[in-house]
């Protein structure tokens, strides 16, 4: 490649290259925090539930914020070639936007929209600044449980021009507020979309003016092969061989055996998920490819290079392979609305499979994320519509203990209880870790927790739910003799005792009245190596921190003796 102007030098020299590689990152940053503080939804603005993108001009990652959504950042590149492949670059100017949510090129379900708008250096295209968030609502049934297709689960909108050279397409505006439960609050997130990738394309021209870049490609070129040497020299550390595993999920009361085989050759690795169950006609449960492609990967790059910027060269030595037709390929027009069900088991089976050969880089399952979206009407009539997503307990890892209540493989922050409450007219009644959820090992893995969910008021009017119930139905086995954590559950009370519990609630169950709750409990991380390995003094500080109670002293083969922890009773 002949190199352009301005750049030759400084990308032969490392510390000017360290230098621009992370002006990249720092102008996907600005484009995350114009996200940040300026969604609508909580969804966006609270749980943290979007990614921010630079693209080179052929559609591949150059940059990305840290605080992205790692799914997003890796199925965005997707989006950003389907356009270019739609779309001929000649035709492109500053101030276009196009948009999609294509699940089979998207993140796999309705309401992640893809926004991208190109960047044009004078009539030539340079690359694309671009975000993937997730809307507050999408149309469709509410019901995803028992959806067959994904034409019931809302608009689908293909890779189109969403503004064309600043002008905006007003009947795609009409046909979207047309089709949605809160249009202001969904076109307001597109709009925070809309301006952080103007924000990106205005300091991304202004970096390329002042290091004199006609284009990006040589950068592009350095930045992403640097990211694929390091990845190909962490591979190849890796033994070559065959490594296999298998995790079980539940997904709506069918208990899913995922079974995955990783091969490693030299520096390559290829991953595949024969003997995946077939996708499922009824429940919405499904992957596309697209969704599990990049839950695979993103655990491998975890693994193998946490401290390399991330950038396509880093993903160029994975392969990823699933059954079409399966749960982790599913065929259109499957339902994939809760493809969550499948896909967040991709990163468990990654670890499980390479556990034996890098133990020290693995951690056991990690307790799933629950979300619990309410929906319904305020006093004064005005429509509510809001998600709460929260966190279990991290699994364990060789070097030290889970962490409590974190969301993985998702990147998402636990809703602010707080603004739960402002933004619906629901009390959170209590929010507290479950003691003894944490899975027993030598590390112990981090705990779940507990919430209890009611009306704030009588009205006359149901809040209608829609529950992601992870983590309940299974044992999640921890890693080298470490035990499983608590399994999740979920529940419909009143005062009378529980009405539903667990996968009968994975329809839209409804608070009635304020007698009505609905209580969460997320499951605790699995344990890493053998619980009675585990240091008594670590045992003691757990059971004074109140993590572990008298009954949980068993697994670790230990009691209480005047009021201290000794070991002594057989696990």
């Amino acid at each position: 490649m002949k190199r352009t102007s301005g750049v030759s030098n400084r990308v032969d020299d490392p510390v000017s290259l360290n230098i621009m590689w992370n002006r990249l990152v720092g102008i996907s940053e600005e484009c995350w925090l114009t996200i940040w503080r300026t969604a609508f939804s909580i969804i966006i603005g609270e749980v943290q539930d979007f990614a921010c993108d630079i693209l080179d001009s052929s559609g591949y990652s150059l940059a990305h914020s840290p605080r992205s959504m790692p799914a997003f950042s890796l199925t965005l590149p997707r989006a950003a070639r389907e356009v270019l492949s739609r779309y001929p670059a000649r035709d492109y100017h500053n101030g276009d936007v196009f948009i999609t949510n294509d699940p089979w090129i998207c993140v796999g379900h309705l309401p992640d929209l893809a926004v991208i708008s190109p960047v044009v250096r004078g009539r030539k295209l340079v690359g694309f600044l671009g975000s993937i968030a997730h809307c507050s609502d999408i149309g469709g049934t509410r019901d995803s449980a028992h959806a067959r297709e994904v034409y019931e689960e809302g608009l689908q909108i293909p890779p189109i021009r969403f503004v064309s050279a600043g002008a905006v397409n007003l009947d795609l505006v009409a046909m979207i507020r047309q089709n949605v439960r809160n249009p202001d609050m969904v076109l307001g997130d597109v709009q925070a979309q809309i301006s952080a990738n103007r924000v990106g394309i205005e300091r991304l021209l202004a970096f390329m003016d002042e290091y004199d870049l006609d284009d990006l490609s040589e950068l592009a070129e350095v930045v992403q092969g640097r990211a694929e040497a390091a990845m190909r020299s962490a591979v190849e550390a890796i033994p070559d061989g065959l490594y296999t595993h298998e995790v079980k999920l539940s997904a709506l009361g069918r208990p899913l055996r995922l079974p995955i085989q990783i091969r490693v050759e030299g520096s390559d690795i290829y991953v595949n998920y024969e003997g995946a169950p077939a996708q499922i006609e009824q429940g919405a449960v499904n992957s596309t490819l697209s969704y599990t492609e990049a839950h695979t990967v993103y655990a491998l790059k975890c693994m193998l290079t946490p401290d390399i910027l991330s950038n396509a060269g880093c993903y160029r030595p994975f392969h990823v392979a699933a059954p079409e037709g399966s749960i982790m390929n599913c065929r259109y027009p499957a339902a994939v609305y809760m493809r969550t069900m499948s896909g967040w088991g991709c990163a468990p089976a990654v670890f499980g499979a390479l556990a034996p050969a890098l133990p020290d880089r693995v951690q056991s399952f990690t307790g799933l994320p629950m979300g619990a979206g309410a929906y319904g009407y305020e006093r004064d009539g005005r429509r509510f519509n809001d998600s709460m997503l929260q966190g279990g307990g991290q699994g364990a890892g060789q070097k030290k203990d889970g962490l409590n209540t974190v969301l993985f493989p998702p990147s998402a922050a636990n809703t602010s209880i707080e603004i739960y409450e402002s933004r619906t007219p629901l009390l959170v009644e209590c929010k507290e870790l479950i003691p003894d959820s944490g899975g027993p090992g030598r590390h112990r893995g981090g705990l779940g927790q507990r919430l209890r969910i009611r009306k704030l008021y009588e009205d006359g009017r149901p809040v209608l739910f829609s529950l992601t119930p992870h983590g309940i139905g299974v044992d999640t086995p921890g890693l080298f003799g470490g035990q499983p954590g608590k399994r999740g559950t979920v529940r419909l009370e009143n005062s009378g005792g529980i009405i539903a519990v667990d996968d009968e609630l994975a329809g839209e169950p409804e608070l009635r009245d304020t007698e009505h709750r609905i209580v969460l409990e997320l499951a605790g991380g699995s344990g890493y190596g053998p619980p009675d390995k585990r240091p008594i003094e670590e045992v003691q500080a757990d059971f004074d921190r109140g993590l572990i109670t008298t009954e949980g002293l068993t697994a670790y083969g230990c009691e209480i003796s005047r009021h201290r922890v000794t070991r002594g009773v057989a696990s």
